[in-house]
């Protein structure tokens, strides 16, 4: 695994982080939007077996103030790129 993450298979992606903080507020940066969306991205997730993921990725925000263009690699991006998911596993706080 890089520091992208690994694809595991088609429909499966694999990430690991160390997170500073204490295990209780990296999980509801991970799985609380309004706080997420601080740091990554937006969208819902439903904290359930079977249940929803949704993360959306607004480009016009991915620098840190409104008078710097994104980077270049996401030019050509969409501004606004939406994708969906399903949680196969989640143990709060320690995996989803």
């Amino acid at each position: 695994m890089d520091n992208l993450g690994e694809m595991l298979d088609r429909h499966t992606v694999r990430f690991e982080r160390l997170l500073p903080g204490p295990i209780e507020r990296v999980w509801a940066y991970l799985t609380e939007a309004d706080k997420r969306v601080k740091w990554l991205c937006d969208g819902d997730t439903e904290l359930a077996v079977g249940g929803a993921v949704e993360m959306v990725f607004d480009n016009r925000k991915l620098a840190s103030t409104g008078d710097i263009d994104p980077p270049e690699k996401y030019r050509d991006l969409p501004e606004v790129t939406t994708f969906g998911g399903r949680v196969t596993r989640v143990e709060p706080p320690k995996l989803l």
